[in-house]
């Protein structure tokens, strides 16, 4: 189903302006980067001596410079990724991996054995992502393939943008942090959309994130916080380490059971999860401890997700997280029984805020968890059950203008207008628009003047 969204400059809380002159206030510094006229063996500097592909700059970029993307599809042999960035800039100095003015690149990820994610940043410090499209082999996957997946297959087992702390390697390279993924389209990956794994001061923003994670046994979502791991001298921005703001995210489930749980079973194929930021389970890679909770806190806004076979967005076994101005539309598809509770949750968690949400669930599933320890206010609720309710909440009629076709605005005789809380509210819409104090909409488009 198409959604409305899927990138340019809208609301939300951004990330910290970045730098581009590498921290010498001369002129920024910009590689091109052509599939159709660039050649590896060019300097890269300009558009008409433009490197071919995305590995070669990446292996040439240097702290506070811009890699501009030209228009093509950008792949490999399958032997490695398209694009794996482990360069490190500087708070004072980020690395930008963007598309060029007006064009539109796209990452293939193809089939191979060292082909895994469309773009794999393991170690990665201070890089924007920005305005790419990758798509992952879920055209290309049956059901009859993805039935023998053991997690040794790549094909069936790819993210579509992997940010990579596990620490696995000769090299060992460090927890990535200060990282922004934006204004991307991510979709038909096997497994995650964007799957951040063991990192710190992330932000996912302005993204459309959909048809992930169907043939994966690693239990995948649309976008995935796990084992969130503190980095000395990350940036905190108002408070906050971790961003998702303003995102598309539809059409993710899982299809097969993950392999490592306890049963194996679905559990998973949510739209967006903040997962274990405790660190109770078994531990991912040699920087992963288990038992040392993460302390930062995590901001969850203006995000629309909607048609995904998990949850909405799901907090688990997590602390420190703000989910504000969400809309969450018809989730938890699955026949799993493991899932049937989740347009917006926690569990196993604490200090987790649910705030001027709207929720729609319409096949008779718990819309949130009994007793979940989190905080509930302002949200409205249309749901045939809701285990859990704060003192403002409404359960009622959401009366969206109309979801079927994308539109999730809500229309005039919605209980979410002029009704919600600028306690914890982003300053502007999924679209841009401003929320004026004492008009302020419930969920992630603002309507009200």
């Amino acid at each position: 189903m198409f959604a409305c969204g899927g990138g340019g400059s809208r609301g939300g809380t951004p990330p910290p302006p970045p730098t581009d002159d590498g921290g010498t206030g001369g002129a920024p510094n910009t590689l091109y980067v052509d599939a159709g006229r660039g050649r590896d063996s060019n300097d890269g500097v300009s558009p008409s001596t433009a490197f071919a592909t995305l590995n070669r700059a990446a292996a040439a970029v240097k702290p506070g410079w811009t890699v501009l993307v030209m228009n093509g599809t950008y792949t490999s042999d399958g032997s490695v990724n398209a694009l794996t960035i482990s360069a490190q800039g500087r708070a004072d100095a980020w690395i930008t991996f963007a598309a060029a003015p007006g064009q539109h690149p796209v990452i293939q990820i193809p089939r191979g054995g060292g082909a895994t994610a469309g773009i794999h940043l393991p170690g990665a410090a201070y890089v924007i992502i920005d305005g790419f499209e990758v798509i992952g082999q879920n055209a290309t996957i049956t059901a009859q393939e993805a039935a023998p997946n053991d997690g040794t297959q790549a094909v069936l087992n790819e993210n579509c943008i992997y940010i990579d702390g596990m620490g696995f390697g000769d090299s060992h390279p460090p927890v990535p942090h200060d990282i922004v993924v934006r204004n991307s389209t991510l979709h038909d990956c096997s497994a995650g959309g964007i799957e951040v794994n063991v990192a710190d001061a992330v932000t996912i923003e302005h993204n459309r994130v959909y048809n992930t994670s169907w043939w994966t046994v690693f239990g995948t979502s649309g976008i995935v916080f796990w084992h969130l791991t503190d980095v000395a001298g990350s940036t905190t921005k108002n408070g906050y380490k971790n961003f998702i703001v303003g995102n598309v995210v539809y059409g993710n489930k899982n299809n097969l059971p993950w392999k490592d749980g306890d049963p194996p079973a679905i559990y998973d194929g949510n739209a967006i999860i903040v997962d274990d930021t405790r660190h109770t389970q078994k531990p991912g890679g040699i920087y992963d401890v288990r038992g040392v909770p993460y302390t930062g806190r995590t901001y969850i806004a203006n995000n629309i997700v909607h048609d995904n076979g998990g949850r909405g967005i799901h907090v688990y076994s997590s602390d420190h997280v703000d989910v504000v101005n969400n809309t969450s539309y018809n989730n938890m598809l699955t026949s799993s029984p493991w899932i049937i509770w989740g347009e917006f949750d926690s569990f196993r968690s604490s200090d987790v805020n649910f705030v001027n949400n709207v929720a729609v669930n319409l096949n008779g599933k718990d819309a949130n968890l009994k007793d979940d320890g989190a905080h509930y206010d302002y949200n409205v609720w249309d749901a045939s059950s809701v285990q859990t309710r704060g003192d403002h909440d409404v359960v009622a009629k959401a009366n969206l203008t109309d979801p079927a076709n994308g539109n999730f605005a809500p229309s005039s005789n919605s209980p979410a207008l002029r009704s919600g809380t600028s306690s914890l509210a982003p300053a502007d819409d999924f679209f841009g628009n401003p929320r004026p104090p004492g008009a302020v909409d419930r969920g992630a488009i603002q309507v009200s003047k």
